[in-house]
């Protein structure tokens, strides 16, 4: 596989993707609806797509993806990486909503009844595997083979955050899209991304669903009470605590590196360039697409084309 391959990968998967939620939301809203169906079926169209690609470039899936053994010790200290990574994506969070609101607290409010063992095993468990084969597997090797690691752990995590969809997720998705790459090249396995992953999900899952219990309304009324003024403080508040805690992360990336027999894997990362180009036509409209999502142009476009031939939504 190579970055060309990937960019057509992602144009693919994009089109299918916003193919599939307009579908469901038009023809079977009951699905739309329901968090745990909606997300696996938007989860399978994230990875159909590169596993296909993969397959008929004669790629042998394990190896390519990465799913290679890790120590004990090492996934011991990926929960140490988590949480100490932990402040860096509650900042981007907190930035983000001086402009959008919270995306996964109102979707979890709006879906409080759902038993906790399907809400885990759909954002806990399949979003982290899916999504890590995608976003850490195909596409990072992808573009690694093709621009070097530097451009393809951008690029990867560019791609992580857009097929979120929304500019809340997308702002936190970005940089846990970085540290996952950096978890996939100090252990030199896909899992330790998928671990880092799902227990993000999956500790983020607990706690609103524990709020939630409490108060189904939790998060509408918080979010009636927060100014920008209370944002501002919280920013600077955890910008102090992502300082700290993103130095003490590279202290166990770097450890972890040497736990695994991969000395220096690190500061490959910044140093491998090679010159074929990664930007291509596919991945620009690609981006596009998502970008007329997130800022509410696509729906747009689509229902002054549907009211033009009588079709109301």
């Amino acid at each position: 596989m190579n970055g060309r391959k990937a960019s057509w990968a992602f144009l693919i998967t994009t089109v299918c993707y916003i193919g599939m939620v307009y579908t469901l939301a038009l023809f079977f809203p009951a699905l739309a609806d329901s968090l745990v169906l909606s997300n696996l079926l938007c989860e399978l169209v994230v990875v159909l797509p590169v596993f296909l690609f993969s397959v008929f470039s004669g790629e042998k899936i394990q190896s390519f993806l990465g799913f290679h053994k890790m120590k004990l010790s090492s996934v011991l200290m990926v929960g140490l990486f988590t949480f100490l990574s932990l402040p860096a994506l509650s900042l981007f969070n907190l930035i983000s909503q001086l402009w959008v609101e919270n995306e996964v607290a109102a979707m979890m409010e709006s879906q409080a009844q759902i038993p906790f063992g399907w809400l885990y095993l759909s954002v806990g468990v399949i979003a982290p595997v899916f999504e890590e084969i995608a976003c850490r597997g195909f596409f990072y090797q992808s573009y690694r083979k093709t621009g070097g690691a530097l451009k393809a752990m951008l690029l990867s995590a560019l791609i992580f955050a857009l097929v979120h969809m929304n500019f809340n997720q997308a702002a936190y998705a970005f940089v846990m899209g970085i540290l996952a790459v950096l978890l996939v090249e100090a252990t030199g396995s896909l899992w330790a991304s998928v671990l880092y992953h799902g227990l993000i999900n999956g500790s983020q899952a607990l706690l609103m669903y524990g709020i939630l219990q409490e108060d189904p309304a939790a998060y509408s009324n918080q979010a009636s009470v927060i100014t920008r003024d209370f944002l501002f403080y919280g920013i600077g508040i955890y910008v102090v605590l992502t300082a700290i805690g993103l130095t003490l992360s590279w202290a166990v990336l770097v450890w972890i590196s040497n736990n695994e027999g991969r000395k220096g894997a690190l500061s490959r990362v910044w140093n491998e360039r090679k010159r074929d180009k990664v930007i291509t036509l596919p991945l620009i409209i690609a981006c596009i697409l998502c970008l007329a999502v997130m800022t509410g142009a696509f729906f747009l476009l689509v229902t002054g084309i549907a009211t033009r031939f009588g079709i109301s939504f």
